[in-house]
């Protein structure tokens, strides 16, 4: 049985093979005039040359022309005498282009007959096209099968004959009844010719769809002559005059004719198509109205026709306006700008697309589609209305546009998302959408439909002229094109079908992103989808959602290809986070934004820079970018933040360099594994970086890599175990702790150190030097030398490596017992820093200012020394005696040697140490006299008139007693006082009173402002002139003054004792 089944396929293969494999005729055979001549006898008159066939009855010609193949049939006989056309190829599945025939005079000649009867005997089984060439008449046949007979049929008047009605009604009866359309229409527009139709004409011609009538006088047409049309949908009567319309009451033509034009002479009254059921479109320039019509009624040359009744017996609502576009096959009502609150019940067309234009209104919800009329709609436009919400048993069944643009609708339900997918367009801008991260059929359809690039046709233009040179890819404006429900809007593409036009996928995004920025730039997008959050759209190739539970919008570009960083609006929300994951941005160049979380991971960022980064940012991630570090700044901002701010730092190229120590520092401390990975990068190996430590790679000019560890400020007191470099030296800095001990050699390490920096430590001993040692700082500890093991290796290193060595700072021993050290230190200043900081303990001498003699004299040295240390004690005997008393003065300010400034006081017992004499007009000097004695540091007791004077008593009296009771009379002698009687009569009581205790208590002072004593008494001008006396303005006068006070060792020992118990 599966055999028999295979047979029959292969036959009905083989059969469809050769319907499909029908070839061209190129050449008339050869033999063509043998099979004649067997016919007729060699009586007859046959040649054939060159594809010309001529005989005594017609001459046959094939033409073939740019891969056409023409046949042309002349008879040259005007008489039919018998058909002696044979065929002209030994197959029959050859074809022609086109077969014309003429040279027929008579218009009931027999030799007017369908071109299927010619192929037939020409043994040719198609051809395109077919015309018989007659005196007043041309037929034309269009798609002519032998078997089949012509598609097409048409009759062009060349002249009015009255033989043309006959020669039509004939070639109609003999044309095959497959064919579907008969046209017969006069080429002359001034005079219309008579065509009267047989009754009979058009019997069994079922398949027949179209007969049109042009610029003819028609009669004859009845009822009876369209019975066998039941095919028969359009009928024209285009200039026709048309007098009988009676054939319009054929129940046949009232059940099939969907279309019909009549352009006719006479007014045309529709109610003759009262009973056609089918009727869809009636043409016509002059009528009588009827009002329940349910056909569009056009006017010639009107592209859109008037509409009466719908087919569900619903006029054109209220206000509203009904139109029927025939070029574009669309019923639209229009019911805009009516100030209506709901939708009314709409006529069904009887043919169309429904459009329903009820934008401009108070719309606040859709009917349910059970609206008579509204579930027809086929295009529904609720612009600029009041919806809040979609559901799709308020949406017609079968829509391929939507547009509800301009409303309040926040959100689409899955059943209307799953309905909007077999919507062709569905414009929605100036809706703001809130998109919940958990409604991913929402986030999907969204970000399919943000891929249709919807262009305004005003900015296309000069967008495209921009682009060109942005992206010179002028092919993208091919990939737009018009929509035709709204061709003077925008232009559109989807991107789905445009990367096809791309070498790449790679390429493709590109240049999308830059169309993208293009578009953006104009403003020119049609339709955009704006976000709630964002009073925006959402940027190009990204995602937007909003977390239910938090409220946070997440913004997701991941694995987008993106090169650049989305532009985002400036009205974005506090908390936003945005995913940028897995893209190849490779810089951040846009202003900051408001984000609280930014993904950066597996990008190609190579900075980050402190003006890119928000106050309110709580979590940063750059993993794996190309980051080698981090500016001072930016981290300066993350410390401040650090229990604000989360910073994912792992996967970057970090440089473990030692200028940069200020970022690797802030990576150890909160990405300590990545850290690690740093320091591994650079092939440090053996232990980990101390904890107490920092540990990074210097930069030189040298090829050798240094590591460098810093443990400063610690407070350790050992040294832990070091890490060390595969290839490279070390250096160690231990400043500011608390070592005792030198580092054990042991320590591992510690043998590739290079440079050790050992200063501010408590170390007073070296026990092992590392031998590759270049700087050593062991500067401010408390060595006092080095000893020749030392000395010797640095010696040794400073020879071989220019080695560098720190000491000041250390209380180091200048004897004759170090003197080697001091040798060292002189001969070796070029390679210690500040060399001459190197001071000797006590004496705070440089030690390379000393000489070695200074420390290890000789025996001359010696002697000579005792000698000049003895002449030195004499001439400072001597000195003594002549400056006693400054010495004692000195001995006495500095509290040194008392004993010897000690004397024995014979006032003792007095009450007053000084009594201070002056005149009323300098009570101002008395102050500072009060302010050094008083409260100075001896704190003596003065007596004053203006304090220790009882009011009322006599003034002789008071200074005598003044004078009696202190042990001191100070004078402030000015001028005033040498001009004040009382003045004069204190100094005489003092003086005499300084002669009666034979001791001297008279202490003057005198003033600048003093130039002479002519004013004195001859007494008083004595002693000024014999005694000497404390000049106020001399430098030394406070210590004078003191010296002159009491100052006995009882009275000081006294005073110790009283300021004691204090």
């Amino acid at each position: 049985m599966s055999s028999q089944i295979i047979f029959l396929f292969i036959l009905i293969f083989i059969q469809h093979s050769r319907i499909h494999c029908i070839k061209p005729l190129r050449r008339i055979r050869e033999d063509y005039c043998e099979n004649y001549f067997g016919a007729f006898g060699e009586s007859r008159s046959c040649s054939i040359a060159d594809n010309i066939v001529i005989t005594e009855d017609y001459q046959m010609s094939l033409s073939t022309l740019n891969g056409f193949s023409n046949l042309k049939i002349n008879w040259t006989s005007p008489v039919f005498y018998r058909w002696n056309i044979y065929k002209i190829c030994n197959e029959t599945d050859y074809k022609i282009d086109a077969l014309f025939v003429d040279g027929i005079q008579s218009a009931g000649d027999m030799r007017i007959r369908p071109g299927a009867h010619y192929l037939g005997l020409l043994g040719i089984r198609k051809m395109h096209y077919y015309d018989i060439f007659l005196p007043s008449l041309l037929i034309a046949e269009a798609d002519v099968h032998y078997a089949n007979g012509p598609q097409n049929l048409t009759f062009k008047y060349e002249n009015d004959s009255p033989h043309n009605s006959m020669v039509i009604n004939n070639y109609i009866r003999k044309t095959m009844n497959n064919t579907k359309k008969i046209q017969i229409y006069n080429r002359k527009s001034f005079k219309k010719p008579t065509l009267t139709m047989e009754e009979n004409v058009f019997q069994g011609k079922y398949n027949m769809s179209t007969v049109e009538f042009t610029r003819l006088n028609v009669n004859g047409l009845t009822a009876k002559a369209f019975e066998n049309l039941t095919s028969l949908s359009r009928l024209n009567f285009d200039n026709v005059a048309l007098e009988d319309l009676s054939f319009f009451r054929s129940s046949t033509l009232q059940e099939s004719l969907k279309y019909c034009i009549m352009n006719v002479e006479n007014v045309v009254d529709l109610k003759i198509f009262d009973k056609f059921t089918n009727l869809e479109t009636i043409e016509v320039n002059r009528y009588k109205s009827f009002e329940n019509l349910t056909a569009f009624i056009c006017e010639p040359s009107e592209s859109y026709c008037q509409f009466t009744f719908g087919i569900n017996k619903v006029a054109c609502p209220l206000k509203c306006i009904c139109k029927y576009d025939r070029v574009n096959s669309r019923f639209k009502i229009n019911c805009s700008w009516t100030n209506r609150t709901t939708i009314p019940s709409l006529p069904v067309p009887k043919k169309g697309h429904s459009l329903l234009d009820f934008s401009d209104n108070q719309l606040a919800e859709l009917p349910y589609n059970s609206l008579e009329g509204y579930k027809n709609i086929q295009s529904l436009d609720v612009s600029y209305n009041q919806l809040t919400s979609l559901s799709v048993s308020q949406l017609p069944e079968s829509l391929y546009s939507l547009d509800i643009s301009h409303n309040n609708i926040t959100t689409l339900s899955p059943q209307v998302v799953e309905y909007l997918h077999s919507v062709k367009t569905f414009n929605q801008f100036g809706n703001k959408w809130i998109i919940y991260c958990d409604e991913y059929y929402l986030q999907d359809f969204f970000w399919h439909k943000a891929k249709l690039l919807r262009i305004k046709t005003s900015e296309f233009d000069d967008l495209m002229k921009y682009a060109q040179v942005k992206i010179n890819a002028s092919f993208l404006r091919k990939s737009f094109v018009k929509n035709i429900d709204y061709i003077d809007r925008y232009l559109e593409a989807n991107e789905d079908e445009m990367i096809r036009a791309f070498d790449s996928s790679h390429k493709y995004l590109k240049t999308m992103e830059l169309l993208n920025q293009v578009i953006s730039h104009f403003s020119a997008e049609y339709d955009q989808i704006i976000l709630h959050h964002l009073d925006a759209r959402c940027p190009y190739r990204c995602s937007c959602c909003i977390e239910r539970q938090t409220s946070e919008l997440i913004i997701n570009c991941r694995n987008s290809t993106l090169d650049f960083y989305p532009r985002l609006p400036r009205s974005i929300p506090y908390n936003t986070t945005l995913y940028l994951d897995a893209n190849e941005i490779s810089k951040l160049t846009y202003p900051k934004y408001i984000l609280q979380k930014l993904h950066m991971s597996q990008n190609l960022l190579s900075e980050l820079r402190l003006y890119l980064l928000t106050e309110n940012i709580t979590y940063l991630d750059v993993r794996n970018n190309r980051l080698k570090y981090l500016d001072d700044d930016v981290v300066a901002f993350l410390e401040n933040r650090e229990n604000i701010t989360k910073i994912e730092l792992s996967g970057n190229p970090w440089e473990c360099n030692c200028s940069k120590k200020t970022f690797l520092s802030y990576l150890r401390k909160h990405e300590p594994m990545e850290y690690e990975t740093v320091l591994r990068r650079v092939n440090i190996t053996q232990d980990k970086c101390p904890i107490d430590c920092f540990c990074c790679v210097a930069t030189c000019k040298s090829k050798s890599l240094t590591l460098r560890i810093d443990c400063s400020g610690k407070d350790l007191r050992e040294i832990p175990p070091l890490p060390t470099l595969s290839l490279g030296q070390t250096t160690l800095i231990f400043k500011r702790n608390n070592l005792e001990k030198w580092p054990s050699s042991l320590l591992p390490g510690y043998s590739n150190v290079t440079r050790l920096y050992l200063a501010h430590n408590r170390l007073s001993a070296i026990d092992h030097l590392p031998e590759k040692l270049i700087h050593l700082d062991i500067s401010h500890n408390n060595f006092t030398a080095l000893d020749d093991r030392v000395r010797r290796f640095l010696q040794k290193r400073m020879n071989s490596s220019q080695m560098k060595l720190s000491l000041f700072g250390n209380p180091w021993t200048c004897s004759c017992e170090e003197k080697d050290f001091l040798v060292f230190v002189k001969a070796h200043a070029k390679n210690i820093a500040n060399a001459s900081a190197v001071q000797c303990s006590g004496t705070g001498r440089s030690l390379i200012e000393i000489e070695l003699a200074d420390i290890c004299p000789s025996v001359l040295i010696y002697f000579t020394s005792l000698a000049v240390s003895l002449l030195i004690l004499g001439l400072f005997l001597n000195v003594f005696i002549c400056f006693r008393r400054p010495i004692l003065i000195w001995f006495y300010e500095h509290e040194v040697c008392l004993s010897l400034v000690a004397r024995r006081e014979l006032d003792e017992e007095k009450k007053y140490d000084a009594f201070l004499a002056f005149t009323h007009k300098d009570e101002e000097l008395v102050e500072e006299f009060v302010d050094r004695l008083e409260n100075g540091k001896h704190k003596f007791r003065l007596c004053f008139y203006l304090r220790d004077w009882l009011v009322g008593e006599c003034i002789p009296d008071c200074i005598n007693q003044s004078v009696q009771g202190s042990r001191r009379i100070i004078i402030l002698m000015t001028k005033n006082f040498l001009q004040s009687t009382w003045g004069r009569l204190e100094f005489r009581l003092a003086l005499h009173a300084t002669s009666k205790d034979r001791c001297k208590r008279l202490i003057v002072v005198l003033y600048p402002d003093v130039e002479n004593f002519e004013d004195l008494d001859s007494e008083l001008k004595a002693y000024m002139v014999l005694n000497t006396y404390l000049e106020r303005n001399h430098s030394n006068f406070w210590n004078k003054l003191m010296y002159s006070m009491p100052h006995d060792l009882h009275s000081k020992r006294s005073r110790s004792d009283a300021e004691t118990e204090v």
